[in-house]
This record gives C-alpha cells, sequence and structure tokens, in this order.
C-alpha cells in the first residue's frame, strides 16, 4: 500500500532517534549544553505526566538552575513526546532564537536540523527548505559533509511533499551520492577494515538517509533505485555494532523483499524476507515490515494472518487506536478482498471508517485545544504591549508637564527679576521726586511766580556749569561761564530771576 511521504519520513526520523539511543533529540555535550541527565530525565516524566515535567522545568528556570535555551529546548522534547508538534516546534524555535545557540554554530546547526525534521511532517514547506539553505551554509563552514547530506535530503522531502519532483528528485539523488561517497570513506568496498574516525552516530544518520531515500523511490514505484539505496544502507550498517544496527539493518531487509517482490524476483524476495524474519526487530515485529512482500509475491494467507496478529496486539492497547491502526485494517481489507472473503472486507472497512471519524473529531478537538492555547498566549503578548504602551505614555506626559512646569519657573523667574528691577527705577523715581520736593518747595505764596519749564532748565544750567567748572578759571567772569555752557547773558538773567529761591529753602 502506498504511504504519503511525510509519515514514511517522521518514521525515518524516529528510526534515527532510537538507533541513536536518545529517543530522537540532538544531544549536545557543551558547556551550557542542551540535553544532559537532568533533561532526559524530565523527558522521561513527560512521556507519563507532562504537568509534572513542565512544572519540573519552570521551577529549575525560575530557580536560575536552567539556561534559557536548554529550558525551551527541553521543552520542545516533552511536547515532541506527547506529539504536540505545533508546540514542539515553537518551542525549539525560541531556543534556536536565544544568544546561546545563536554564537555557537555548531550547536545552532543541529538545533536547526532538528528543528527542520520536525516541522517537515507538519507541512510548513517553505520554512523547512529555508532552514535547510541555512543548514547546509552552516554544515560547509563546519566541514561536515554528513549534515550537509542530511540538509540536502530535507530540501529534497519538502519538494517532494509540495509535489515538485524534478526538484524533489533532483536534491534527493544529489544528497544520496553525497551518501555514496561518504559511506564508500566509512566502508570501502571488500577492505574488511572499519574507519574509526566516523562516530557510530554519524553512520546511523547516513544508513538513516540512504533507507529514507530508498523508502522516496519505492514509494514513487523506482525499485531499482530502491534496491540500490537499500544497498548502500547496508553497507553502512556493516560498519556498526550490531545492537545498533539491528532495527535499522531489518527494516532494509523488509523494504528489499518487498521491491523485490514488486520486480518479481521471488527468489530474492524470498531471500530478504528470510533474513528480516531472522532479526531481533523482525520476530518481535512478527512480520508486519513485510506487508509489501506478501502482496506483490501473493502470499495474501500469510499476509492476513500476520495483519491479523499485529490488528489484536494493538487492540489491547488504547493508546494504539490511531491512523497506524487504521492502516492496519485497510491493509486486512486488502487481503480479504484478493482471497474473495468481501463480508470480512466489508466488516474491516466499516472499522475503519468509524475510527477515522472519532479520530478526526479529536483531532479537531486537538487543533481548536491548541489554538486556544495559541489565542491565549498572542493575547497575553498582547496585554503586555498594551500595557507597555501605557506606560511609555505616562512617561512621556510626566516629562510633558515636568519640561512644561520647567518652562514656567524660569520664565516666573525672570518675570520677578523684571519687577524687582522695575520697582528700584520706580523707588529710585520716588527718592528724586522726593528730593526736588524738599529744593523747589511747593508753598502756595508763589504759585504764579515759578514755572516748572523754567525751573527745570535751571537745573540743567546748573549741573552743565556744576560739571564744566569753568567758574574755577581766575580769568573767568560770568559772560565767559555761560557762554561755555550754552547759555547767553539774556537767557541766564531770565533763569535766575524766574527760578530765585528764599534764602531758607537753599540753605535747607
Amino acid at each position: 500500500m502506498k504511504q504519503p511521504l511525510q509519515h514514511i519520513l517522521f518514521a525515518a526520523v524516529v528510526l534515527l532517534a532510537t538507533a541513536c539511543g536518545h529517543s530522537g533529540n540532538v544531544e549536545v555535550k557543551t558547556d551550557g549544553a542542551l540535553s544532559d541527565s537532568t533533561t532526559r530525565q524530565i523527558k522521561r516524566i513527560g512521556e507519563t505526566d507532562t504537568t509534572r515535567a513542565f512544572r519540573m522545568l519552570d521551577s529549575l528556570y525560575e530557580r536560575g538552575e536552567m539556561a534559557e535555551h536548554t529550558y525551551y529546548y527541553t521543552r520542545a522534547r516533552v511536547y515532541q513526546g506527547t506529539l504536540d508538534r505545533l508546540l514542539a516546534i515553537d518551542n525549539v524555535r525560541r531556543a534556536y532564537e536565544t544568544p546561546y545557540v545563536q554564537q555557537h554554530d555548531t550547536v545552532r546547526a543541529q538545533v536547526l536540523q532538528w528543528m527542520t525534521r520536525i516541522m517537515l511532517p507538519v507541512g510548513n514547506h517553505e520554512a523547512c527548505i529555508s532552514q535547510a539553505i541555512e543548514g547546509i551554509a552552516l554544515a560547509r563552514q563546519l566541514d561536515d559533509p554528513i549534515m550537509e547530506a542530511d540538509f540536502t535530503m530535507l530540501i529534497g522531502m519538502s519538494y517532494y511533499d509540495m509535489g515538485d519532483k524534478p526538484h524533489a528528485w533532483e536534491k534527493l539523488n544529489e544528497g544520496m551520492e553525497k551518501v555514496r561517497r561518504l559511506a564508500g570513506e566509512i566502508a570501502p568496498p571488500h577492505s574488511g577494515q572499519r574507519s574509526e574516525k566516523v562516530s557510530d552516530g554519524d553512520r546511523t544518520k547516513l544508513a538513516v538517509m540512504a533507507l529514507t531515500t530508498a523508502t522516496a523511490y519505492a514509494n514513487d514505484q523506482n525499485m531499482e533505485q530502491a534496491i540500490a539505496s537499500c544497498r548502500t544502507t547496508l553497507a553502512v550498517l556493516d560498519t556498526l555494532h550490531q545492537g545498533n544496527a539491528d532495527m535499522l539493518r531489518s527494516q532494509t531487509y523488509a523494504m528489499m523483499g518487498g521491491a523485490f517482490a514488486k520486480l518479481s524476483t521471488i527468489d530474492s524476495a524470498d531471500h530478504y524476507a528470510s533474513l528480516y524474519w531472522a532479526t531481533p526487530y523482525g520476530k518481535q515485529n512478527q512480520g508486519q515490515r513485510l506487508k509489501t512482500y506478501f502482496k506483490f509475491s501473493g502470499k495474501y494467507e500469510e499476509g492476513l494472518r500476520v495483519t491479523e496478529d499485529y490488528l489484536a496486539r494493538c487492540s489491547q492497547q488504547a493508546d494504539t487506536i490511531n491512523r497506524q491502526y487504521i492502516s492496519l485494517l485497510h491493509e486486512g481489507e486488502d487481503y480479504n478482498v484478493a482471497l474473495g472473503r468481501y463480508q470480512q472486507a466489508y466488516s474491516l472497512s466499516r472499522r475503519a471508517s468509524v475510527i477515522a471519524d472519532s479520530l478526526n473529531v479529536r483531532d479537531m478537538q486537538q487543533k481548536a485545544m491548541e489554538y486556544a492555547e495559541q489565542f491565549e498566549s498572542q493575547e497575553k503578548d498582547h496585554q503586555i504591549a498594551l500595557q507597555q504602551r501605557h506606560v511609555v505614555a505616562l512617561l512621556t506626559l510626566v516629562v510633558f508637564i515636568l519640561v512644561v512646569l520647567a518652562i514656567l519657573m524660569f520664565f516666573m523667574r525672570r518675570i520677578r527679576h523684571k519687577n524687582r528691577d522695575l520697582q528700584n527705577v520706580i523707588s529710585s523715581l520716588e527718592q528724586k521726586q522726593k528730593l526736588l520736593g524738599r529744593i523747589i518747595p511747593t508753598a502756595s505764596a508763589q504759585p504764579q511766580d515759578n514755572d516748572d519749564d523754567d525751573l527745570l532748565e535751571f537745573l540743567k544750567m546748573e549741573q552743565v556749569i556744576d560739571e564744566q567748572k569753568t567758574y574755577l578759571n581766575p580769568a573767568a567772569n560770568i559772560d565767559m561761564v555761560m557762554e561755555k555752557a550754552g547759555y547767553n547773558r539774556r537767557t541766564t538773567t531770565r533763569l535766575i530771576l524766574t527760578t530765585s529761591l528764599p534764602s531758607d529753602s537753599r540753605r535747607r
């Protein structure tokens, strides 16, 4: 049965995780590591009790015992364990944006790699391609060809899911060529030697990339290329320690059995099917991976038996009633149709439809909860931003009032100074007026004989004469003094006669 590539790719990522021994998460052994024994313990707790796991995380973070990037990274791991991919993506993106991750290229590349993988099944292909392009540049900068090949294949997978087959196969083939070259360096043909320069983790990554490409070829009905990619997978797996290679090797055998059966090469198909049965994983899986082999080799009875056994085991566990369970029901339906058992086929089809409807409702409820949580988070951010704007507006108003008050105080001070100066002038004028009042009596006895203009002119003349002091010249006479002051004898005589003062006033 043909499966959507996004499900196949997600399964491949899980394979890589299990083979590496850390549940599909990147382990970074550096200062401020993204993952350590504490975060792995929290991840395990989160598999059964997410509330407790998040409570532990929040407590460690609030006490300053966990760095920001580790906090968001571990939250993403817990969400991924509960299959809350949208929340996992949101948290791993926050971890990626932290200063620590951005300042360490190796860590940044690994987090970017994981983020791209978990985003791919969600369907955000444009973001996956953009991130993978950035990842290729980082991988080249770090001189990590294995990571470069992985990012290249992630681009191909994104194009494949988008339906752009030409670009998809261009990138997948490019990535596969890199894998074959690296595999040749790790395990030279017929050398019998194992290079110790490459870790088992990198070998596993290469094997998963080759197996993923083989799955894509098989999904596209290109069985020859699928078999070639499977052979590359086995070549890399031969250099791995046996325990790490068992699961990947068994799945490679199962795929090769199905591919040869599709090509009607039954002997080779039977050979690889028997190799699969002999592996520990094949015995545990009880032949479920051989469904393609059963169909294309015409072994419907055996395939139906394996499917029914697997359905019986899944039915005993409520948490396995999922999309995979529905796929198993449809497989059983196909086998029954091939065997002419239409009533049984209809029964399985009916069960699949009922479960699919219930899962659709559950998925809609889950989506609604996720959207509600996202809306709540956005609303909180909006309220915080609104409060910040209010604070800024209040501060702006306070500053404006203070500036206005400062300006008012400045001008009030200037006005007070001007008033003080004006008061001084008025006081001076009043003193002069009082002095003139003492000098120029205002007695009513001679009000008509004294003219104000003549008095002022006389005082002015007296001041000029006093300033010039011409009268000190022994040769001076009245005519010389008056002429020097600018007055003639006639005017001087008139002013003296009209402004003459009583003797007692002069003495005063």
